[in-house]
């Protein structure tokens, strides 16, 4: 259950001044608001260090990553005098739970949930058990427990019952991390980014984390203190997250790389997440414009196309290739230098002519985009993207140039429609370069043209 109601302010005390001053803490997606009043004279909470709060309902909210403001003193200068100040704290990490998560706590394991993400871990054999069993084994909710890189990759079933026992009310998948080493407050939300990118990665939408809980415990400690009935109980941590509204049409788990409909499905799906997660640290800013492109589905504008031109940069797999060795330049410049000198040129002209050819050892854009397409269609195959791709993505850096130096503005609507097209075609080679190296199955690579990011390459306007 929920340790504290989202969207709305709660009586707190807090415990950090030795005063006990008392006001409100509100947690919701859009903020975290905290406001302390003193009646009896000034006070300074230091928004530095950790801020924690007892709340009316005996929880401890522990506040991270502080701005605070003096909202100032509201006073009464008639008889009788009084005077009530206020501060106001605004946090970026809201950790609540049965004690204070101090700066130096550390993360041995967390879990979260993903909305949207019901149809794409649906196991048939294991929902269907769950359903006809009337006491589910742990191997019935378990989807699956993997190594990656320095941490457990995990993905389980939760359910609610009613009074009857017959089976679940409710069933919902749950995803979960593992730490070698344990992680800070502050860095543990890069790994959970990490694995969410990758599920947004499978719709093709910009998806989020909730119901956020990390524990200083690892899972086996957990099992042992549960099982001697000494676990306390975990942590709930909130951030301003906004609610991002998704188009169900996007949602259809046939798009996807990979799904967890079965066995064969489910071995494709771990294969790739793990493949994902292992690479993460080095892929971190490709996902985030990634995400981005997500976010801006909906928009058509000089960020969106400048956002994308600037993910396919930083995909690691994406770098210009030289089309000139470093032999070819220096016996071509040795060649042009003879004949400046034959002309009558000094003989420094030729460290010239070699800093020239330097300039066009690369490839041109043409021939990059080219060989993109040509590597894309060899995984995924013949027509995944239209046959016009390499022209739509040489016409999108054009746009580019045009969009770097201000707002674009369309000059008619065949204009925005090829503005429109080439931002599409763009993220289409962006996200068919990041499933690139993954270990997707037959049939998973047939679904990606349906996935969105390709689907609405194809059915733009030209």
């Amino acid at each position: 259950m929920p340790k504290i109601e989202i969207g709305k302010p709660l009586h707190c005390v807090e415990l950090v001044t030795g005063q006990s001053l008392t006001g409100t803490v509100l947690v919701s997606n859009d903020e975290l608001r905290t406001d302390i009043y003193s009646y009896t004279g000034h006070f300074h909470i230091n928004g530095e260090q950790p801020v924690f709060l007892q709340t009316a309902t005996n929880e401890i909210v522990s506040l991270h990553s502080n701005v605070t403001m003096n909202a100032g003193t509201n006073s009464r200068n008639t008889a009788p005098q009084r005077a009530t100040q206020r501060q106001e704290i605004l946090s970026n990490v809201a950790v609540v739970g049965h004690d204070p998560w101090r700066a130096e706590d550390e993360v041995k394991q967390v879990s979260f949930q993903v909305k949207h993400t019901n149809q794409l871990m649906h196991h048939d054999q294991k929902v269907k058990a769950i359903g006809r069993n009337r006491l589910p084994t742990e191997a019935h909710f378990t989807i699956f427990n993997d190594a990656a890189k320095g941490m457990t990759v995990r993905a389980w079933y939760g359910a609610t019952y009613g009074m009857e026992f017959e089976g679940p009310t409710e069933l919902w998948p749950t995803f979960g991390l593992g730490f070698d080493e344990p992680q800070s407050i502050h860095n543990y939300i890069a790994h959970v980014s990490d694995y969410v990118t990758f599920l947004s990665f499978c719709f093709g939408v910009q998806l989020k984390p909730s119901a956020i809980h990390i524990d200083r415990l690892s899972f086996t400690q957990m099992i042992e203190a549960m099982e001697e009935h000494e676990y306390p109980g975990d942590h709930e941590v909130h951030y301003v997250w906004p609610e991002v509204e998704v188009d169900n049409r996007d949602l259809w788990v046939g798009g996807s790389p990979v799904r967890s409909w079965d066995d064969k499905e489910l071995a494709s799906f771990r294969e790739c997440l793990v493949a994902w997660m292992n690479r993460a640290s080095a892929w971190r800013r490709p996902n985030a414009l990634m995400m981005a492109s997500f976010g801006l589905k909906n928009v058509v504008s000089s960020e969106r196309l400048l956002n994308a031109c600037r993910w396919l940069e930083d995909i690691p797999i994406a770098k210009a290739q030289p089309v000139l060795s470093g032999s070819d330049i220096d016996a071509i410049a040795a060649v042009a230098a003879a004949k400046a000198q034959e002309l009558g040129h000094e003989g420094t002209i030729g460290e010239r002519i070699a800093g020239a050819l330097r300039w066009i050892r690369a490839e041109t854009a043409e021939q990059q985009f080219a060989r993109f397409v040509g590597t894309v269609e060899r995984k995924f195959g013949k027509g995944v993207l239209p046959d016009e791709a390499v022209e739509h993505l040489k016409r999108a850096i054009k746009f580019r140039g045009k969009s770097a130096h201000g707002h674009f503005n369309p000059e008619n609507g065949a204009q925005f429609r090829a503005f429109s097209k080439s931002t599409r075609a763009m993220e289409a080679l962006c996200f068919l370069l990041t499933a690139l190296d993954l270990p997707i199955s037959e049939e998973g690579l047939s679904r990606v043209r349906a996935n969105p990011v390709i689907r609405d390459y194809h059915m733009a306007y030209d």
